[in-house]
């Protein structure tokens, strides 16, 4: 574990970020608040290691799996579900205890389980990377759904980097990236089914705008994603216009997330892939979790139907 300094650094025009905790990540993502427990948990991909921070208290939890661990979502038992490579497991961050409850069948193609969400009708939405050098991806990766008997359901193909999943606060629209192709699309969404409608495009940043990695959405219908190519956090209007777009003292950040009191904290993860001694020297947060200061709102998560 790293010490950091937690003075907070300015940003132009906002307020101040700040190092949550002292927890730095190679690959920091998906980040979830639980308000039962006041905690956020999140994971450490190429480490495989689950971290939980309690914001009131400053305590930590963490616990070692086989990685590499793609993401994680609540469960209504108390449980985590985790994208654990292909396997979908259940984790109690209480006891230890871990179940396998659905394993994907690993394609032909060098990969893993990448960026994953509960949705409102109570299954674990995850989907895969080709996990090979961004030159060299191809759009073999897919979206799956899994539900709460074990049945793992391929919903789309033809992605690279799957990432970036959301649900709009009515449930209505699944929101889905692909960080290499570089789009963000919307789909409609039966939210008791799961039924997943077409793709319809709704942005499509570039490098400099920060490709697209992982999102949440807030109760205005605003799509925010994580600008891990350009440093910033980038806020979407639901037709898919850019609002807002922060700056932040990280140069990769993977997932931002509401919680605390009211939903009104919104906390970004980071990630330090090869960034030099150098590069670190100059933004020491990165692996990182923030918080960033907004007047947005967001969203409980949905939980797993365990």
């Amino acid at each position: 574990m790293t010490r950091m300094n937690t003075a907070g650094i300015q940003c132009p025009t906002r307020g101040v970020p700040r190092l949550l905790c002292d927890v730095i990540s190679v690959i920091a993502e998906s980040l979830v608040w639980d308000e039962r427990r006041s905690r956020l948990f999140w994971c450490d991909i190429p480490a495989g290691r689950l971290h939980s921070f309690c914001p009131s208290t400053g305590a930590t939890w963490g616990m070692q799996l086989s990685p590499p661990v793609g993401s994680l979502g609540l469960c209504r038992s108390g449980r985590l579900i985790v994208a654990n490579g292909w396997d979908i497991l259940l984790v109690d961050p209480e006891t230890g205890a871990t179940d396998i409850l659905a394993r994907i069948s690993p394609p032909s193609f060098r990969g893993r389980l990448n960026d994953g969400r509960v949705g409102p009708d109570g299954a674990f939405w995850v989907g895969s990377i080709h996990a090979v050098a961004f030159e060299d991806m191809r759009p073999v990766a897919s979206l799956y759904r899994v539900t709460s008997d074990g049945r793992v359901r391929e919903v789309f193909g033809g992605l690279k980097v799957s990432n970036g999943l959301a649900f709009s606060r009515n449930g209505s629209t699944l929101f889905h990236s692909d960080s290499v192709q570089k789009w963000v699309n919307s789909h409609d969404f039966d939210a008791v089914s799961g039924a997943v409608g077409p793709a319809k495009r709704f942005c499509s940043p570039d490098e400099a705008q920060g490709r697209p990695d992982g999102a949440t959405v807030d109760r205005d219908g605003n799509y925010w994603s994580a600008g891990v190519s350009a440093g910033v956090l980038n806020c979407y209007g639901p037709s898919g216009r850019m609002i807002d777009r922060i700056p932040l003292p990280v140069p990769h950040p993977t997932m931002p997330c509401f919680g605390g009191s009211e939903y009104r904290t919104l906390f970004v993860a980071s990630h330090r892939v090869g960034m030099s001694s150098e590069d670190i020297a100059a933004a020491p947060w990165s692996g990182g979790i923030l918080t960033v200061p907004t007047e947005a709102v967001g969203l409980p998560e949905h939980r797993f139907r365990d």
